[in-house]
């Protein structure tokens, strides 16, 4: 039979009750298997849902904070001395009249912190967190206190994070290194931790306990005492209060300035941002230097270049803002986004030596330096 385009060729038009049937019992069978899925779906199985103990990790042993030295203990074998180091030694040591801890010391590395944290973990790791090790402890009326450990690793991260956390008009404490009280709530930070006391009402009572538990945990934190790096760098004189920050990277949001100490400072009646950059080598000084050219070329500034003492000293004119950087041997100084020209002199020939130099400052006003 010979086929035209258009005809669809042979149809069968006859189906056998055979056929039938097999159709049939195919569709009640899918059905069948619909229906007894969704009963399963509607019945709990405590075996899908319930936990297996053996499915658990075994807890994690303790980390030793990176600036602890361990000393073995007398009393104890080598082995026990050393696991019994660190912050969970320090919490689980932690000791005050009428409270007890409520379960376990939980443990966090930074890989794990937003399991803890979630929503701030970010914040933590940009400050390169270690680990964090917390504890919550309880009374008979039923309060309760929550003791966070970060282990920053240095004392300058510990210094960075709780900067960044700090409630400039909280009253300040003598606690650690620094520190300050918010409702019964204490913050410090020490060594190379930064701890949180959060408690769970403001009255005094809570505040005494919760100030008891920072003071045990205070003696114990190791500190060697010695200045932080940098710290000491940024002047004192005309600092605002809680101004003080330091930024591992991507300091006042640039990346090409790391290890950076800042602080705001009214000078003058202007308030004017100082920035210290810390670097290892004179070339990673070179990079910074760069990346601010590069920084000001794509502000299209007019830029100033001169070479001052072993360093190199920018002036950058953006269009009525003005950038002043200079550079030591290890260090990048520089104060931004200033609307005074003069005070922009002013700063970069006195201020930013002093900070690269570590001299004190003998301060000469703007309007006297066009005398």
């Amino acid at each position: 039979m010979t086929l035209h385009a258009g005809n669809r060729g042979f149809v069968r038009t006859h189906i056998s009750s055979f056929e039938r049937g097999i159709s049939i019992a195919l569709v009640l069978s899918l059905g069948a298997i619909g229906t007894a899925i969704y009963l399963s779906g509607q019945t709990y199985d405590e075996s899908l849902f319930g936990l297996d103990p053996a499915a658990l990790a075994a807890p994690a042993a303790g980390r030793t904070p990176a600036n602890t030295i361990v000393i073995p203990s007398p009393t104890t074998t080598a082995t026990a001395a050393t696991a019994l180091q660190g912050p969970i030694s320090w919490l689980n040591q932690l000791r005050v009249s009428g409270w007890e801890r409520m379960g376990e010391i939980e443990s966090f590395d930074a890989a794990d912190l937003y399991v803890k944290i979630n929503g701030r973990a970010e914040q933590y790791l940009a400050y390169d967190v270690v680990g964090l090790d917390c504890a919550s402890f309880t009374d008979a009326s039923g309060n309760f206190v929550d003791v966070f450990l970060y282990e920053m690793g240095t004392p300058a991260r510990a210094f960075g994070i709780y900067a960044v956390e700090l409630d400039p008009a909280a009253p300040s404490v003598k606690l650690g290194r620094g520190g300050y009280q918010s409702g019964a709530s204490f913050f410090f930070w020490q060594g190379g931790f930064y701890v949180q006391i959060l408690a769970s009402t403001a009255d005094e009572a809570m505040a005494r306990s919760a100030q008891q538990m920072a003071a045990g945990l205070t003696a114990r934190i190791p500190d060697h005492g010695k200045p932080v790096p940098g710290m000491d760098s940024l002047p004192r004189e005309g600092r605002i209060p809680g101004s003080l920050q330091y930024m591992v990277r991507d300091g006042l949001s640039l990346p090409f300035l790391t290890e950076t100490w800042t602080a705001d400072y009214l000078i003058d009646g202007q308030q004017v941002t100082l920035f210290l950059s810390l670097q290892p080598s004179a070339q990673a000084v070179d990079n910074v230097v760069e990346g601010y050219r590069g920084y000001l070329g794509d502000f299209d500034a007019q830029i100033s270049e001169t070479t001052q003492g072993d360093g190199i000293a920018l002036f950058g004119d953006m269009d009525g803002y003005y950038d002043v950087v200079l550079s030591g041997a290890t260090s990048v100084a520089g104060a931004v986004l200033l609307e005074d020209p003069d005070l922009a002199r002013m700063i970069a020939a006195q201020w930013l030596p002093s900070m690269i130099h570590g001299r004190t400052i003998d301060v000469i006003s703007s309007g006297e330096m066009d005398e």
